[in-house]
């Protein structure tokens, strides 16, 4: 693709937006640079684009800006207004960050694309470790945080044998068209930014487009027990690979499962089984060994060696605030879930969580249910303390649903913390694994996540995160 002499639109100035701006301008295209927020919030990105020949044109979209252009590139998150849909309908392509970055990229690297409701950044990160442990140059980034995908383009994998592999959300497969994985993963579907897609069918194609742009000859790997999941892959044109972490799962056809000792990963590729021992993993839950599946299918599907698999799954470390082990006090084992911001996340992490353990949850309520989380901390869960605004609705739930353990109030972290462990006897875990917002007492996930640490060091226990 030539982007030189060309009116390029980048959407947003955020990271990506950035990234875009910078890329573009490196090929010789013609760039302006728009955002709604005006320059006043936005001088820390402007300042990053110091001296970028690019015209910026914020606080509001200009129509005949985005309809005389001769491409506009979509930042992660940014939804289609009046202007971006005027400049489709006058011909004009709009696409996704990554759909810009997979025109670039060499057609003999191996990219490996993740997306899902929960478990996608674990999974990214997890099948990046294990791309790196065979020695070929490794780029992982997109939606996980790090790196948008533009930046692979001049990354050193980006040649052939080398391994992209990339976070995408539905807002980036939505304005794909030719954006293909050699391996996708799709973890689940849960309900989820519905006020952007309006309802769960949308949502649901819309993941589902990363199997829906593959080829015959590519894998397409799905989490079985999903039924939206195995919905969107009833008529994919790639290879299906289902995994199923439930005991007694049908071990048929191509794909993963899980021991009945619940001591190894079996894989069932193309030409033969494979076993993995979950020994092999730091990160708890069964949710996690859904991801751990993903990851091992991705790579051993796209050549990465079992040597490699096994040594990158130990190198492997959790990212922050995602059921971190963090502290460790006479066999009491303290995690940090801080980013399990909703029911099903939490649901899904504890659910055949290994030792018994006491919550630590709440903070901005959500809406819905918290009888998933409830039904999935029976028979692993000595009690629960509450945190926050939400610390009523889900005491009231937990007695509705008839939970035999304490349900405790705290009226901050470090309360939290010390109550937690008072519950706890060794061989029991403390997780902070709120399903809830977090900004009724902290910035964000992150500080509460930070918090809860500095609270697990006051109760004297030895710090394994630093």
């Amino acid at each position: 693709m030539n982007l030189e002499g060309k009116r390029v639109v980048v959407v947003g100035l955020g990271q990506t937006g950035i990234a875009l701006a910078k890329f573009c301008v490196a090929r010789k295209a013609v760039v302006t640079v728009v955002d709604q927020k005006p320059a006043a919030e936005l001088a820390a990105g402007m300042a990053k684009l110091d001296g970028v020949p690019v015209t910026f044109e914020l606080g509001g979209f200009d129509r005949e800006r985005f309809v005389a252009s001769d491409l506009v590139v979509m930042s992660p998150g940014v939804p289609h207004t009046a202007e971006t849909l005027a400049a489709r309908a006058a011909g004009i392509e709009v696409i996704a960050e990554i759909e810009l970055a997979y025109r670039f990229l060499h057609p003999l690297a191996s990219l490996i694309a993740i997306t899902g409701t929960n478990g996608k950044s674990t999974t990214t990160a997890l099948a990046g470790k294990l791309c790196e442990a065979s020695g070929r140059p490794t780029f992982c980034g997109g939606n996980l945080g790090n790196m948008p995908l533009i930046d692979a383009v001049d990354h050193p994998a980006n040649v052939p044998g080398g391994y992209i592999v990339a976070e995408v959300a539905a807002f980036m497969l939505e304005n794909c068209t030719t954006f293909r994985a050699k391996a996708a993963v799709l973890t689940n579907i849960t309900e989820d930014h519905l006020d952007r897609f309006g309802t769960m069918e949308r949502y649901a194609e819309t993941k589902g487009r990363i199997f829906d742009l593959q080829h015959e000859g590519d894998v397409a790997i799905g989490n079985a027990a999903d039924p939206w999941v195995v919905r969107e892959m009833a008529t994919i044109p790639s290879h299906a690979y289902m995994f199923d972490s439930r005991p007694g799962a049908t071990r048929t056809g191509h794909g993963a499962s899980v021991s009945d000792d619940r001591k190894r990963l079996q894989l069932r590729l193309a030409t033969h089984e494979e076993d993995f021992p979950v020994d092999d993993l730091v990160i708890v839950g069964n949710h996690n060994l859904e991801n751990a599946m993903g990851a091992y299918l991705a790579a051993r599907s796209c050549g990465v060696s079992i040597d490699a698999v096994r040594a990158g799954a130990r190198a492997y470390r959790p990212l922050p605030h995602r059921m971190e082990l963090v502290g460790d006090k006479a066999n009491v084992y303290y995690y940090d879930d801080s980013k399990g911001t909703n029911v099903a996340s939490v649901a899904a992490s504890v659910r055949g969580f290994p030792r018994p353990l006491v919550l630590i949850a709440g903070g901005v309520d959500k809406g819905g249910s918290y009888v998933p989380m409830l039904e999935a901390l029976d028979g692993v869960c000595k009690g629960i303390v509450l945190i926050g605004k939400a610390a009523p609705l889900i005491r009231a739930a937990a007695q509705e649903h008839g939970a035999t353990y304490p349900v405790i109030d705290a009226t901050d972290m470090h309360e939290a913390v010390r109550q937690a462990t008072e519950l706890c006897t060794a061989g029991d875990a403390v997780v902070l694994s709120p399903a809830c917002a977090s900004y009724d007492m902290f910035q964000n996930f992150g500080h509460r996540g930070r918090v809860f640490r500095e609270a697990v060091s006051a109760v004297g226990a030895k710090r394994l995160d630093s």
